[in-house]
């Protein structure tokens, strides 16, 4: 009778096993399979374009072909400028874009339109679209190497570029375990359905900020908008360290760029990446008591050190 029981418990362990297996798989296999069209999004406005539709957002006159275009991070969206945006406004045109993947921003199935230069193409077509013909290019983290490869691409465009907290080299970003775990294969997508809880996102969004920094409202939102696919794949913009760094990219266009930096940034830590835009011939503007995301934690912080950029780097 006992082994009786050992084999029929042995049974039904191999069997939940095997649930629990084929439920992690047909998980898998349908967030690889996930793709979302655009759609309008935080006041924006959508764009169709010969790749992948972009959601946008104007600030400003609308008729003139000179324009501050702004580009987020990783899992961000366009409602990561709104307390700069309206201010830098003032003075010229601004547009505010969902990358590839993020926001209100299709979200293809192709890992190509992810990639710094797939993004970097995406806004190019965008920016034609609009009539804009020179742009200072304005990222923050990923939207860095998206701008450093759009300059490096258009440099007609291009008039000068200014990044914040985007990593001058390969091996300069501390991602948070959880940011890892949910790309793996087959788990990664059961694990991501811990993206849908606050609590469990509250410890891998908090790397974006300053520890004693409140995690804004729109940060939950905008990561929430994401696929899986797009979560996982938008990580590929980053590879653009891997064959040259950013910081040498930046320093070899030939045109004014200005680096800012949050002092407290520990997902990008500011040290080592600091140093490294230096030792290019860069001179980053440090933003004291700021963590990763100094447009939203010291937003007249970041205005003034741009500003101070676009006066002594010429009139437009």
């Amino acid at each position: 009778m006992p082994r009786y029981r050992q084999r029929v418990g042995k049974r039904i362990a191999a069997t939940v096993i095997t649930l629990v297996l084929v439920a992690l798989l047909a998980t898998a296999v349908i967030a690889g399979r996930t793709t979302r069209a655009a759609e309008p999004f935080a006041e924006g406005l959508v764009l169709d374009l010969a790749g992948p539709d972009l959601n946008v957002r104007e600030y400003g006159e609308g008729d003139d072909d000179h324009a501050i275009v702004l580009l987020h991070g990783y899992s961000a969206s366009i409602q990561w400028w709104e307390a700069v945006a309206p201010a830098l406004a003032n003075q010229s045109r601004v547009i505010a874009i969902d990358l590839v993947g993020h926001g209100g921003s299709e979200s293809p199935r192709d890992v190509t339109a992810y990639s710094a230069q797939g993004q970097a193409t995406a806004v190019h077509q965008a920016l034609d679209t609009l009539g804009v013909q020179h742009a200072v290019l304005v990222g923050h983290s990923m939207g860095g190497t998206v701008a450093t490869a759009l300059a490096e691409s258009a440099p007609d465009l291009v008039d000068r570029v200014i990044v914040s907290d985007t990593p001058a080299d390969q091996g300069l970003t501390a991602m948070p375990a959880l940011g890892n775990v949910v790309c793996w294969p087959v788990l990664g997508p059961s694990v991501d359905q811990l993206r849908r809880s606050e609590t469990i996102d509250q410890s891998s969004l908090q790397t974006g900020f300053a520890a004693d920094f409140p995690i804004p409202a729109f940060a939950y939102r905008s990561l929430k908008r994401m696929t899986h696919n797009a979560l996982c794949d938008a990580k590929t913009a980053g590879r653009i360290n891997e064959q040259r760094a950013v910081a040498d990219r930046l320093a070899a266009l030939g045109k004014p760029v200005l680096v800012v930096w949050g002092e407290n940034d520990v997902l990008t830590p500011t040290a080592p990446n600091v140093e490294r835009y230096r030792a290019a011939g860069l001179q980053p503007v440090v933003i004291a008591g700021s963590g990763h995301s100094p447009l939203v934690e010291k937003p007249d912080e970041f205005i003034s050190a741009i500003n101070q950029f676009t006066r002594t780097s010429g009139s437009r």
